[in-house]
């Protein structure tokens, strides 16, 4: 009698083969952008330029197209903190704003939407009007560092701090890198582990034993791991990529061996599972 396939794994086939070909897609995108701005391309384009070969015309609004990607990407590489002067559009007493655009690219060479800062002059300091910021950042806490404001005390503001504004961009920017970093990061352990794409997690990895790997929330700070024989584990990831803290319970109580393996070796997280895969070997009989 044929057997009859599973819906359910024909479901999760499905959907990894489709997340297979989003990830190809993007590489012939990346890998045809950076093969149309290499020199030797470059200079056959620009000598075919003369030329009525209709194939070589063709590639020629590509690869300007590409020119003008990769000078914008040089162009935000080489400034990922901006300032322009912005006008507000809706009725205001201060429609004359600074704002601030900050550039995060991800691992796989992409730039996010940027992060916008829109401030005002109050009483001839600057205050934050309106931002882009994720929530979870505490970009009061940065402002009340980097941008202090007046006291209402004559006496006081005779003494007061001078604002720092490339220091409150710089630290900002700092804040938004590591938060991608953290998101980037367990999204290389879950490829590293073939859970990319999988809409539950269930098929574990037979060197570690690790079922599934997930960001407690969407900040990323915190990072969780269950494993085959139930034991659960988290660790807190640095915006350096650092494993700073973890803790993994079972049935036993807390496993020490394991916790020591995620944090040492340096503590980088692209190696946690290469550490716990040793580990693993050296507790086996």
């Amino acid at each position: 009698m044929q057997h009859t396939p599973d819906p359910d794994e024909l479901d999760t086939e499905i959907t990894s083969i489709h997340a297979e070909i989003r990830n190809l897609q993007k590489r012939k995108r990346i890998l045809t952008s950076s093969l149309l701005t290499t020199d030797p391309i470059q200079k056959l384009l620009q000598k075919s330029q003369t030329s009525t070969n209709e194939d070589l015309a063709t590639l020629s609004p590509l690869a300007q197209a590409a020119g003008k990607h990769n000078e914008t990407n040089h162009h935000r590489i080489a400034f990922g903190v901006t300032a322009f002067p912005f006008k507000d559009p809706t009725p205001s007493n201060t429609s004359n704003l600074l704002g601030i655009r900050i550039e995060v690219c991800t691992r796989n060479g992409q730039f996010t939407k940027p992060y916008y800062v829109l401030l005002r002059n109050d009483r001839k300091r600057l205050r934050i009007h309106q931002h882009t910021v994720p929530a979870f950042i505490s970009i009061a806490k940065l402002e009340s560092a980097y941008l202090p404001r007046l006291a209402e005390d004559p006496e006081l503001v005779k003494n007061a701090r001078r604002q720092d504004l490339q220091g409150f961009a710089r630290e900002l920017r700092r804040e938004l890198v590591g938060w991608h970093m953290r998101v980037d990061a367990v999204e290389f352990l879950r490829e590293k582990l073939g859970l990319e794409g999988s809409v539950v997690d269930g098929s574990p990895d037979r060197d570690t034993g690790v079922v599934s790997v997930a960001a407690v929330a969407l900040e990323a700070r915190y990072v969780r791991l269950e494993w085959t024989d139930g034991r659960v584990g988290r660790f807190k990831l640095s915006n350096g990529g650092i494993v700073e803290r973890a803790v993994v319970i079972g049935d036993q109580g807390r496993d020490k061996k394991t916790e020591d393996a995620m944090t040492g070796g340096g503590g980088r997280v692209e190696t946690v599972l290469d550490r716990l895969r040793v580990e693993r070997v050296s507790l086996s009989p």
